[in-house]
């Protein structure tokens, strides 16, 4: 096969191997988040069947980023905390969970992929917040699973992707200097995440959102007309790189442009960026 070229789900696979799965209690749930028929007794239950899960959710219900309103954390049921976080935020967290379950290990490379995949979701999340869009938690989880082709091909073939990684993060932190992950990943295996992330999040059934967004993140314009997750997502990415939230770090990036696009002045954004930051720390507490 030609480095770089599109592949087939049989060559991605052949590349690859076998996709990683879900926890069964995981794979169970999204199911039932997905399928309307399914009630929030049938999904308290699942939750409460794996103690991880349990752990995970109550965390969130009593965590700041949905209590803000409370001084103290309440003892909250399964129930009651399914009830108050609603089916989207549930999804978000079982996302948050599975994925943080695939980065076992403490490498400075899967740190830097968990800290980029939060900060990417937080960003994504209130971007469409300032656009005056309902989607907060879709675009959290596109932004949340991005980049899950890198994590993958972390677990496939560690030393070359901890390479490209950790190479990335050493590299100074200049515009001239970045060379994207894709170039990257093509050149040393053939293959980049887009393709890779794109073909889990199908097997895994985390929507067509996500797909459409992981698969075109790097080429939003490739998806104009079909999907505007990929824009999002490619803001979010881009925003990262300036808040240094990943291996790409990019503190002096001008951000006028986006400024330009978002409809921000300068103070407003460093606002926006003062604010993700806080949000970002408070959501990577919460999963830690």
């Amino acid at each position: 096969m030609a480095k770089g070229s599109e592949y087939s789900t049989e060559e991605v696979l052949a590349l690859v191997g076998e996709i990683p799965t879900f926890p069964k209690a995981v794979a169970h749930l999204m199911k039932q988040l997905k399928d309307p028929d399914s009630s929030l007794e049938d999904i308290s239950f699942t939750i409460s069947g794996d103690p991880g899960l349990c752990a995970q959710v109550l965390r969130i219900a009593n965590s700041p980023l949905y209590r803000a309103g409370f001084s103290a954390p309440t003892t909250l049921s399964i129930p009651r905390a399914v009830q108050l976080l609603g089916r989207k935020i549930i999804e978000s967290a079982v996302l948050s969970y599975a994925l943080r379950g695939m980065l076992r290990h403490s490498s400075l490379a899967e740190r830097l992929l968990w800290e980029h995949a939060v900060a990417c979701a937080v960003i994504a999340g209130d971007l469409m917040r300032l656009m005056g869009s309902k989607n907060v938690e879709t675009a959290y989880v596109c932004g949340l699973l991005h980049d899950v082709g890198k994590t993958v091909m972390c677990l496939r073939f560690p030393e070359a992707m901890h390479a490209i990684l950790e190479d990335q993060y050493n590299r100074c932190p200049d515009e001239d200097a970045i060379i994207s992950s894709v170039s990257m990943e093509k050149e040393s295996l053939g293959i980049d995440h887009g393709r890779i992330g794109a073909l889990c999040l199908n097997v895994w059934q985390c929507g067509e959102e996500a797909v459409v967004a992981c698969a075109y993140h790097h080429r939003p314009k490739d998806a104009k007309g079909r999907s505007v997750w990929p824009a999002v997502v490619r803001i979010a990415d881009i925003l990262c790189h300036k808040m240094e939230y990943g291996s790409i770090r990019r503190p002096m990036l001008d951000l006028g442009p986006l400024e330009r696009a978002l409809r921000l002045n300068r103070a407003q954004m460093a606002q926006c960026l003062g604010r993700w930051r806080t949000r970002i720390q408070e959501t990577l507490q919460t999963f830690s």
